[in-house]
């Protein structure tokens, strides 16, 4: 498929956000049309986004253990009251964690992790079936079928047969109104015809009591297959499970120098292997804000990680994610993640819903050709209110002359540098950058955007310091500066968005909004053209930057240095794919923001 082959498939799907190079495989069914499906919230009358939270057998230690009836009622309201105030609507909660159970039951003992081994007096699944119903969130019951964690069996291993696990989740079902049942990815290593068979038994249980059945293993795909999880049949052979649930809980910025797209790696090894179209509900690691491991840069220079994967999933027709856990949407640490994430909920999509029309009256899209679509971004988001200042960098000539780096410092610096050039086609940055500025200024006023152009020619002189406040009179939302980049490597390719820090002396406050305007135009950018993220670098050093008083960033669009990156950016077709990405990435910052 060419460039522009690749360009026109692009979608504009709810929001104008991310489009992914995932829509490249027709051939998968999604969601939307997979109506002979049970779905996470099947009783619901309109296919909303499932936006699911898992409380573990740990939350359960922190928030409900060692109450009465009346004290875990109460406690329970407030849970119920955090998931909904978090925009979640439907919860996963442990009910047998280690061959064990938090209600009454035939088969297990009392839970001994989150019940402390003993009958409370009273049936806490009860309680928090009908607290969930009556509050409007659907309720599902997590079980680790085998009790097993940690390379051992929990509890009393003789429990954990396939008799006693297709009994036990009948009596949950014959007993209780729960939504549905939920395995987790504890699988002990095993024969993956053992496993099969209890997934299709459960499966068949399920469906004897019109519930949905689905699964959440490990995001790493091999680690599945080597225990026996057999994803590949359950996902593509029908009668086994209703949705899956992966755990992807790396970012984009993988590694601990963010070079690595793993998020974004991982969802497209799902999606394909994914033949049945099954919904899809992406375990996200909201906990790893918290926890912040080194091996995965993303958790650690950024804090809107989730909204980009949420924005990601709905760009691929992905109908909802489940949130790991509980506990972390009251950390303080994890809060700016989970703000980020509400801010796209301000327009959710709706898969099959009817779109009101002008007079509020419901009707569908729908293409000349009769099928259902969902409207176009532009629909929803009104540009018109926003102005976007451009920046083609650099100028023919530069200007060597000195200006401060910012109001009112001693510190100088060039007005303007000349910029590099192709090593391969010998086209100067100026006259790329400007080409590049001028497609996106026809995108943007062809959504209704307000745009206003620092220079359309490359016969002029203009200092970075004058480029910032043509963007501070003009009022600008946000100011975009289009760069391109050069090292002495030959080798070195991607691209990278640059903002001031927070302590920046001259314009500290506009740090977080330029923080996710940069996010939001570079996870687009190099999710559209394919071309490798390097990063957020936070600079104080940028006059440009400096002296701005709206939300800006760099972006450095590829290496000129290098020759395909070169060859690229000066292609026209994919010069198409770059504004798309700009222009997306725009789009979303606007809607989180």
């Amino acid at each position: 498929m060419t460039v522009l082959g690749k360009r026109k498939s692009i979608v504009s799907l709810l929001l104008s956000v991310i489009i992914s190079v995932f829509l490249l495989f027709p051939s998968i069914t999604y969601h939307a049309q997979a109506k002979d499906v049970m779905t996470l919230n099947a009783g619901s009358a309109v296919e909303t986004e499932v936006r699911a939270v898992w409380f573990s057998f740990r939350d359960w230690q922190k928030y409900l253990q060692g109450k009465d009836k009346a004290a875990f009622t109460s406690a329970f309201e407030t849970i119920t009251d955090n998931i909904l105030g978090a925009g979640c609507n439907t919860l996963i909660m442990h009910v047998r964690s280690h061959n064990d159970a938090v209600y009454p039951s035939s088969i297990y003992p009392w839970s001994t992790e989150m019940l402390m081994g003993v009958d409370p007096g009273f049936d806490p699944f009860s309680i928090m079936i009908e607290i969930a119903h009556k509050k409007g969130l659907s309720i599902h019951a997590w079980i680790n079928p085998y009790g097993f964690r940690n390379g051992e069996y929990c509890g009393d291993a003789s429990l954990a047969t396939h008799d006693n696990i297709i009994a036990g989740i009948d009596e949950i079902l014959r007993n209780y109104k729960v939504d549905g049942i939920h395995f987790d990815d504890y699988f002990p290593v095993m024969d993956a015809s053992i496993h099969n068979t209890l997934v299709k038994d459960v499966y068949k249980t399920c469906h004897k009591y019109g519930k949905v059945f689905g699964i959440s293993p490990t995001g790493n795909v091999d680690n599945n297959i080597a225990k026996g999880a057999d994803i590949v049949t359950w996902m593509s052979t029908p009668g086994y499970i209703d949705y899956i649930a992966p755990q992807i809980y790396w970012t984009n910025m993988y590694k601990s120098d963010g070079s690595v797209t793993l998020f974004s790696n991982r969802l497209l090894q799902w999606i394909t292997l994914n033949k049945l179209g099954l919904p899809m509900y992406v375990g996200l690691g909201l906990y790893m804000a918290e926890a912040k491991p080194t091996s995965d840069l993303g958790w650690s220079v950024s804090n809107a990680n989730i909204m980009m994967q949420v924005t990601e999933l709905r760009a691929n027709n992905q109908p909802g994610f489940i949130l790991y856990s509980y506990n972390s949407l009251l950390s303080p640490a994890c809060s700016a993640e989970l703000n980020n994430l509400k801010g796209l909920y301000n327009s959710p999509p709706l898969y099959g819903a009817e779109i009101p029309d002008e007079d509020g009256a419901g009707q569908s899209d729908k293409d000349t050709d009769g099928q259902d679509s969902l409207k176009a971004s532009d629909d929803l988001l009104d540009n018109s209110i926003y102005t976007i200042t451009i920046d083609p960098g650099h100028q023919a000539p530069g200007n060597s002359e000195k200006e401060p780096i910012g109001p009112g410092s001693t510190t100088m610096k060039a007005k303007v540098a000349g910029g590099t050039q192709g090593v391969s086609t010998g086209i100067p940055e100026y006259e790329l950058t400007l080409n590049i500025a001028l497609l996106l200024r026809d995108n943007l006023v062809a959504k209704g955007y307000n745009v206003v152009m620092i220079r359309e020619t490359n016969d002029v002189d203009i200092s970075n310091s004058q480029r910032a406040q043509i963007a501070n009179e003009a009022g600008a939302d946000v100011f975009i500066r289009l760069h391109a980049d050069a090292v002495d490597s030959s080798s070195v390719t991607g691209a990278t968005a640059l903002c001031q820090t927070s302590s920046n002396p001259y314009n500290g406050a506009l740090y977080t909004k330029s923080r996710l305007l940069s996010e939001c135009v570079l996870s687009s950018y190099t999710q559209i053209t394919g071309i490798k993220s390097r990063g957020i670098s936070e600079t104080d050093t940028m006059t440009g930057i400096n002296w701005s008083q709206v939300p800006v960033t760099i972006i450095e669009m590829g290496f000129m240095t290098n020759a395909s990156e070169d060859q690229k950016m000066n292609d026209p077709e994919f010069q198409m794919l770059m504004v798309e990405g700009l222009s997306s990435g725009i789009d979303l910052y606007f809607t989180s923001k």
